[in-house]
């Protein structure tokens, strides 16, 4: 199995979509309504991963996204 290449991505243009950058260093997050009373809280880093949630309680979708990021970034560090 090959590897494949992953480029860094701008820090500037992840900000435009994931405005939220004071929870987990080096990632982005952002809430959206998705119907009345939906969120749906995404969270990205600079090297694409990815975390998400959906609920009813956008702050505790926030802080939940913020844990699974740090779980991926404590991961990624043991890995290298």
């Amino acid at each position: 199995m090959t590897q494949r290449q992953v480029e860094k991505k701008d820090p500037q243009k992840i900000r435009e979509d994931f405005p939220i950058v004071d929870r987990v260093s080096g990632w982005f997050f952002r809430q959206s309504e998705v119907s009345n009373g939906a969120w749906l809280v995404e969270g990205t880093d600079l090297w694409g991963r990815v975390v998400s949630r959906q609920g009813g309680d956008p702050d505790e979708l926030l802080s939940e996204c913020a844990a699974d990021a740090e779980r991926i970034a404590a991961e990624a560090k043991r890995a290298v």
